[in-house]
């Protein structure tokens, strides 16, 4: 085989390794989108749950409040019925004990009203961490939803790059002889997907072996498809 064809042949060795490493990258960033997606979504189910429970907070303690106010105003009743029966006992005993049932009643009236304006604090602080919780919950929302549609276009945009790589390499791959094609596809089984890899510093860029002068000169030229002594990958000379 002559010098230009081996040049030729080299060249699209060159294009094809450039092409399975994009097409890798392409694939990589099919398969890693909808995980990326999948998260955001997780991310802002658990957002949504800190809206939800503090809403349910308030909910819980609206209920809670409305449940010691229809108690207030079942002793509110008894004290008043009480009242009404102080007036008609006939005996000091009777008396003194309906003046313990009033007083007892009138206790508890105090108690419930003060946990009623427990209640309404508390009422005021949940309002508060609702409102944060659906403020930061808009903002993740709109970050993350933005984000997505990124993700989604992404993947589109990688699923049609990836069909035109497909091509392209195929296209290279019949432009290249059987026996470096072959050899091209061995060496990347064993190497990682790495078959082709450029001369840096006067070294092979995997490895790192520095090359003999005259192997060298021989890569300078780009005519020859030439093996790294040390771990058998196609090396080529680039003056960038």
């Amino acid at each position: 085989m002559q010098d230009i064809e081996k040049s030729l042949a080299l060249q699209n060795l060159i294009r094809l390794q450039g092409l399975q490493g994009g097409q890798s990258e392409l694939r990589d960033r099919v398969e890693r989108t909808p995980k990326e997606i999948a998260r955001l979504e997780e991310e802002l189910a658990e957002q949504r749950k800190v809206v939800e429970e503090a809403e349910g907070a308030i909910t819980h303690s609206g209920k809670e409040r409305r449940k010691t106010e229809a108690e207030v105003e079942d002793f509110r009743r008894k004290l008043s019925h009480y009242r009404d029966q102080l007036m008609e006992v006939k005996t000091n005993t009777a008396y003194q004990a309906m003046l313990h049932e009033i007083k007892f009643v009138e206790s508890r009236i105090s108690e419930k009203e003060d946990f009623i304006l427990e209640q309404m604090l508390e009422s005021e602080e949940l309002d508060q961490k609702l409102a944060e919780a659906r403020k930061v919950f808009q903002e993740e929302e709109n970050a993350k939803l933005a984000k997505k549609k990124e993700l989604e276009a992404l993947i589109i945009e990688s699923d049609s790059g990836l069909e035109q790589v497909e091509e392209e390499r195929a296209r290279v791959e019949a432009e290249i002889p059987s026996e470096f094609l072959d050899r091209y596809q061995r060496i990347a089984k064993v190497r990682d997907g790495i078959a082709v890899i450029k001369v840096v510093d006067h070294s092979c860029e995997a490895c790192h072996v520095r090359l003999r002068p005259q192997l060298l000169a021989e890569l300078r030229t780009n005519r020859q498809i030439i093996l790294c002594e040390n771990c058998n990958r196609i090396l080529y000379y680039s003056d960038a």
